[in-house]
């Protein structure tokens, strides 16, 4: 009777370079990291989706040049975003004040 040919094993991530070491818990939490880092973002100055990590927290658009600082591992960290919603709340406002002064 000839053998069973197993299945292909797991698929690694960017962390199967670690092997068996460190455990699977950092593994994961590693590569779901690294997957955002890599991700492709698009540039608020000219658009395009040509977004690279430079360093830690810095980002550059590889199009126009652009670089500005963001979070460690994405370029819109969830504190920046809170603060963007608060200041667009604060302009909406605004505006609707201006818009009854001058009515």
């Amino acid at each position: 009777m000839m053998a069973k040919i197993s299945s292909k094993g797991h698929k690694s991530r960017s962390a199967g370079r670690f092997g068996v070491r460190y455990g699977t818990k950092s593994r994961k939490l590693i590569a779901d990291i690294e997957e955002k880092m890599h991700a492709e973002y698009t540039c608020s100055k000219c658009g395009a989706k040509k977004i690279s990590r430079i360093g830690t927290g810095i980002w550059q658009c590889k199009k126009c040049e652009h670089t500005f600082a963001g979070g460690s591992y994405v370029p819109q960290s969830p504190a920046h975003m809170t603060v963007l919603r608060a200041v667009q709340g604060v302009k909406t406002e605004i505006s609707k004040q201006m818009a009854q002064g001058k009515a």
